[in-house]
């Protein structure tokens, strides 16, 4: 019998590392996800030890590792948001989707928006931010390529200024470079949206 023991406390040893290991990550997560939400959009480690209460040991080991953090920290994110993308619309015409589509992005944009400052001030120093940056991208440009007709999807140079100004990138200078409330950028948003769907008509 007690040579059966062994193993299996051998194995329970084991899963409980692998069990403290994963809620520690989870904290680190949890952590840079409200800093950067507070404005701290390139957390220390110090910073991430002291808001998750982890020792910075503990703090180093995982972000030692930050590529993979951030995907599993991107994938998160993305598991809140894409649903708001991808949910059906109420109007039938290509207008009020059109509408409906800039409403959605206004609405994830201002919630992401941290999130996308922090990791535009790291993209270009991780492979996978800047991987993730392109796939943003292509996501704005599908979103609005499924509401407009053929008529403004084939004027490409009218569908790469909607998209321009229907952007995050767009967002963020409204919000953060020229300090618009979230209201007053949306009116920016559809005002230049509406003028450059008047001149195309």
């Amino acid at each position: 019998m007690a040579v059966k023991a062994e193993p299996v406390a051998k194995k329970e040893k084991t899963d409980g590392r692998k069990q403290r290991s994963a809620r520690s990550r989870d904290k680190i997560k949890t952590s840079i996800l409200t800093l950067i939400r507070a404005g701290i959009y390139s957390p220390r480690a110090i910073d991430i030890s002291e808001h998750s209460g982890l020792s910075m040991r503990t703090v180093f080991r995982h972000i030692d590792d930050m590529e993979s953090l951030l995907r599993e920290i991107a994938g998160d994110v993305q598991k809140e948001v894409l649903p708001r993308f991808l949910q059906p619309y109420t109007a039938t015409d290509w207008r009020g989707q059109l509408d409906e589509n800039i409403a959605r992005r206004v609405a994830v944009w201002e919630h992401i928006l941290p999130i996308r400052m922090s990791a535009s001030l790291s993209r270009f120093r991780s492979k996978f931010l800047l991987e993730e940056y392109q796939q943003v991208l292509e996501l704005e440009r599908a979103g609005l390529r499924s509401v407009l007709p053929d008529s403004i999807r084939g004027d490409e140079v009218l569908f790469r200024a909607l998209n321009e100004v229907t952007g995050v990138g767009c967002w963020l200078n409204l919000r953060m470079d020229q300090e618009l409330s979230p209201n007053a950028a949306e009116a920016v948003v559809r005002r230049t949206v509406d003028a450059l769907i008047a001149r195309a008509e």
